[in-house]
């Protein structure tokens, strides 16, 4: 029974890594490959949402025929037009538009790093929105992602590859990234912590969101003059983006159900390691000592805040388990004390 539970827990990861990669990939292609001549940034975010949400659709339809134990999302006007709902859909899609913009001006290898005030974003909301403050030694992790956040956008900008637009893109999606996670964690109670029917309202939403933008920053006339319109694998890549987009979703989900919630973050991190290296493999790039050690430093940051975050979660359980136990023997004493009295 061990060795199936490993076996399945070593195939979700490795099934989220495959993913994750290769979406950041597609989309880099979609939004920020030289083959593209326009801007369409949010024409591919709501394009996605569109696809995930019919995927959706027929992903319960047909589980359903065979046998499946899944259920399409009731059409709830209630619960998606929620204030909650409306409140996440709305930070979402500010997630997906400038991810998009971020990799629009930033390279494959320097994305995750342009991105990585994720974790500081999300101790800091954690704090103003769930009042739940983080210790001095998770707060010293943060400093140390920080330090390698600059030293990053340093070792780009003496390359003389650095994108102040990126850099500013990459900080904002870290904003709404972590802003997604901290609504995502409350949103989930308020649908029987059922993560498919969230990710439906949240794309669901997101198409009546991102269609009045698409239209005002004239990105469906965009697509009409792109090169690569009536080009196949470019309509393929777009799709697929979709479906990948709940996948992720959905197997972000199994991980964290299969492991633990800091145990997605250290796979997460480390699944960023082998993401730079291939990117800088496949792209032919160079890149300097001290670049290297920025990125570095800031997954050393991220791997010391899971490890202080599993031991407070231990200690918290530790005391959770003492605490019986100690007003046992206090009531014994107490009666021990009546006794001799």
């Amino acid at each position: 029974m061990r060795v199936k539970r490993l076996a399945k827990i070593g195939l979700v990861v490795l099934s989220y890594w495959v993913v994750s990669i290769s979406m950041v990939f597609a989309n880099k292609y979609l939004v920020g490959s030289s083959e593209m001549n326009q801007d369409m940034t949010l024409f591919v975010a709501w394009i996605q949402c569109i696809v995930c949400v019919t995927f959706i659709i027929c992903y319960t339809t047909i589980g359903g025929m065979v046998g499946f134990k899944v259920r399409c999302p009731q059409f709830n006007i209630s619960s998606i037009t929620d204030k909650s709902r409306i409140q996440l859909s709305i930070v979402f899609v500010l997630m997906l538009s400038f991810n998009n913009l971020c990799l629009r001006y930033v390279g494959v290898a320097f994305f995750q790093l342009a991105r990585s005030l994720t974790l500081l974003f999300t101790v800091m909301f954690s704090a103003l929105i769930l009042h739940t403050y983080a210790s001095r030694r998770s707060m010293l992790c943060c400093m140390v992602v920080v330090i390698g956040f600059f030293l990053g956008v340093d070792q780009e900008k003496i390359a003389g590859t650095l994108s102040i637009k990126g850099v500013l893109f990459g900080v904002v999606t870290s904003i709404f990234v972590s802003l997604t996670g901290i609504l995502t964690k409350k949103n989930l109670e308020e649908v029987d912590k059922d993560p498919l029917k969230l990710t439906f309202y949240n794309n669901f939403n997101g198409i009546i969101l991102l269609f009045p933008v698409v239209l005002i920053t004239d990105q469906f006339s965009a697509v009409l003059q792109l090169d690569k319109m009536y080009d196949i694998y470019f309509w393929v890549t777009l799709l697929s983006s979709g479906i990948m987009a709940f996948s992720m979703s959905y197997i972000s989900t199994l991980q964290i159900h299969f492991t633990s919630p800091m145990t997605h973050h250290i796979s997460n991190n480390a699944k960023s390691v082998l993401q730079t290296i291939i990117a800088v493999s496949v792209f032919h790039e160079y890149k300097s000592v001290l670049w290297w050690v920025s990125n570095g430093v800031v997954i050393t940051g991220a791997f010391g805040y899971a490890i202080v975050k599993i031991n407070e979660e231990q200690n918290k359980q530790a005391m959770k388990l003492r605490q019986p136990k100690e007003e046992e023997y206090t009531r014994n004493n107490e009666t021990k004390t009546d006794q001799m009295i």
